[in-house]
C-alpha cells in the first residue's frame, strides 16, 4: 500500500493505540485532518475499520 509521509505518521501513531485527538496533538495537526488521514488509509487498504487496518498492516510487516 502506498501512503504519504503524513499518513505514515498518523498510520504509526495509530498502532500505537493514540486516539484521533492525540495524533492531532502529536502532528500538531487538527482532529478534522487526522479524520481525513484515517479515512484514506482505510481506503487505501481496502478495510472498513481501525482494528482491521491495524491488523492488515502488521500482516504486511511480517511478509516483508
Amino acid at each position: 500500500m502506498r501512503v504519504t509521509r503524513r499518513e505514515r505518521d498518523v498510520l504509526c501513531l495509530l498502532l500505537r493505540g493514540k486516539t484521533n485527538k492525540q495524533i492531532a496533538e502529536s502532528l500538531n495537526i487538527s482532529g478534522y485532518t487526522v479524520r481525513d488521514h484515517v479515512s484514506s488509509l482505510l481506503k487505501k487498504s481496502g478495510v472498513k475499520t481501525r482494528a482491521a487496518l491495524m491488523a492488515e498492516h502488521m500482516r504486511e510487516r511480517e511478509m516483508k
